[in-house]
């Protein structure tokens, strides 16, 4: 098992975790050195402490404290290295122990858990309960998958991927760059790509706006052209989830 645990001002919180289950591995989330605190520092102590003790491989990982969005890229990176490291290592062998970190870093490390579908811990509070067992193991709901989509999903991440590469496309942009692709096995065509892009939008991964723009300058109103006749295709954010991390967040429907 691997553990992925959040650091805080609180180390025990994390020594705590890893005797719920006594993990092969341990990543350390943490931040920089501030004013008030040396988390960096005390992160390379605990490391210390918790590969002599312990015997545990620890890894530390430093995020920025409030950055969502880079700490559930760097867990979910994490979870996708590993898991490409062995393909024996599912999502229910890693656990996640929230305990420590800012609210955006618990916040981002549960969103990643319950994309990846890790298993959680919360370690509570000595002085504040009488349970013997202070380390809980939080029910996240499992991720509905359908191993039967066939070749339709395998489509429609390809789509995915062209577009968040693309950055922003038209139907004519993305259809081209499709059929240059060799992973696509059959010729798409614009009746297709269209049934795609509208299920993409219907689960939110991205957003089809009237209007493109053609990065030629009007000489009457020296304003770039809008050719209004095309869409604008553009990924969301969690769109880009699905497209960089497809082997983790699962399947679209």
């Amino acid at each position: 098992m691997i553990q992925i645990a959040l650091m805080g001002k609180i180390p025990v919180v994390v020594e705590e975790g890893i005797r719920k289950s006594i993990p092969q591995k341990l990543y350390l989330i943490h931040t920089r050195n501030e004013s008030d605190h040396q988390f960096e520092n005390e992160a390379k102590k605990l490391k210390v402490k918790i590969e002599k003790l312990h015997k545990i491989s620890t890894i530390l990982v430093k995020v920025d404290a409030f950055d969502l969005d880079q700490i559930m890229h760097t867990i979910l990176n994490i979870i996708s290295k590993e898991k490409k490291n062995s393909e024996f290592i599912q999502g229910y062998d890693f656990a996640i122990n929230l305990t420590g970190g800012t609210r955006p870093m618990v916040v981002a490390a549960a969103t990643a858990a319950y994309l990846a579908g890790t298993k959680v811990y919360y370690v509570l509070d000595s002085k504040k309960t009488r349970d013997a067992d202070l380390v809980k193991e939080l029910p996240i709901p499992p991720r509905p998958e359908d191993s039967n989509l066939g070749n339709t999903t395998k489509t429609m991440a390809l789509v995915l991927n062209t577009i968040n590469a693309l950055g922003k496309s038209t139907n004519g942009i993305l259809l081209d760059r499709l059929n240059q692709d060799k992973k696509l096995k059959k010729r798409m065509t614009a009746q297709k790509l269209g049934y795609h892009l509208t299920k993409l939008e219907k689960f939110g991964m991205i957003t089809v706006n009237r209007g493109w723009d053609t990065r030629k300058i009007d000489e009457r109103t020296g304003k770039t052209k809008i050719d209004n006749k095309l869409n604008t295709i553009t990924i969301t954010t969690q769109g880009k989830y699905y497209a960089e991390f497809p082997d983790l967040v699962g399947s679209l429907k």
